[in-house]
């Protein structure tokens, strides 16, 4: 582990220096706090250890220092604080300070090996739970068949970046698709297949967007590509090379079938001062793709708003 010293007795963080890279740790040393914080920030030490007594920032104040630079993070050091201080109200103060644990000189260095190991516990404990968490975090958001982003994640990555369009003043584009007879797969085939069908129709798409743009699912065998930057015709062009690649793919069945499948495309762009809202531009490629249904299919439809007989 690394281990950041601050003290500013010369031969006391020798000596502790020389104990810790005997134990294995690798050993950062400052010789007053304000040291010792730029060592942090650079190195970023899980361990410190402390002295309280030192020029410039001392060992409280160092810690109230770390502490307010972690505000709001979730993966924090662990600080043991040095001091000849003994008294109840020394403790209250160096831990009110920020610090996780106390030692009072002269110490045992089997003491100092206890604590350490105490510290080491408490972040590897700290970290998995941070593990946990991102990985709940990443379930939250993620299609569990397809490992695309959800419903609810691409809402609210496309509306921070609705807020970076409008404020770049660069339009938004989305192509809206539907898997062509996808009921029809999954009633002749099973659904194991309609699975494949879908999985393969996602890392379709995600292959053949642009960089930049990002692909969800949306539901059921509807998929959403948003395409910051992007203008209708820019977004027909993907929708296109999405559609052929799709219409390219042989899928293959357990009992050695040979499955094609295609899907049709509804795309969409807002731009301009009087750009639409992100859900009606949504919707505005939902109706495209309602007219690529109607038109037979596996194909490519741009939502033009004069040929809307429900536009508003």
């Amino acid at each position: 582990m690394k281990i950041l010293i601050a003290d500013d007795e010369m031969v006391g963080r020798r000596v502790l220096a020389q104990q810790l890279e005997g134990w294995g740790h690798e050993v950062l040393i400052a010789k007053d706090g304000q040291e010792a914080f730029e060592l942090f920030q650079e190195h970023n030490a899980r361990m410190i250890i402390t002295d309280w007594m030192m020029p410039n920032l001392d060992g409280p104040g160092l810690c109230a220092k770390i502490r307010a630079s972690e505000a709001g993070s979730e993966n924090l050091c662990f600080v043991i604080l040095l001091t000849s201080k003994d008294s109840s109200e020394d403790l209250a103060c160096g831990m009110a300070s920020g610090a996780n644990d106390f030692i009072t000189k002269p110490f045992h260095h089997l003491e100092l090996k206890a604590r350490l190991a105490n510290g080491e516990r408490i972040l590897s404990l700290q970290a998995e739970l941070q593990r946990q968490k991102e990985e709940a975090d990443h379930l939250a958001r993620t299609d569990a068949l397809t490992q695309l982003m959800n419903r609810r994640a691409m809402l609210d990555t496309m509306r921070l970046d609705e807020d970076r369009m409008r404020r770049e003043r660069r339009p938004l584009g989305m192509i809206m698709i539907d898997v062509d007879h996808f009921k029809a797969v999954n009633d002749n085939y099973g659904h194991g297949v309609g699975d494949m069908v879908l999985k393969g129709a996602a890392d379709c798409f995600a292959a053949a967007i642009r960089g930049g743009d990002y692909v969800g699912r949306w539901g059921g065998e509807e998929f959403l590509i948003a395409l910051p930057g992007a203008d209708i015709i820019q977004c027909a062009e993907v929708a296109e090379r999405c559609r052929k690649q799709l219409a390219s793919m042989r899928f293959t069945t357990d009992q050695g079938q040979m499955l094609q499948v295609t899907a049709s495309f509804g795309t969409a762009s807002a731009e301009g001062s009087d750009r639409v809202e992100l859900l009606d531009l949504v919707d505005q490629a939902d109706r495209a793709l309602y007219w690529a249904k109607y038109s037979g299919r596996d194909r490519v439809k741009i939502y033009v708003a004069s040929a809307d007989p429900n536009r508003k």
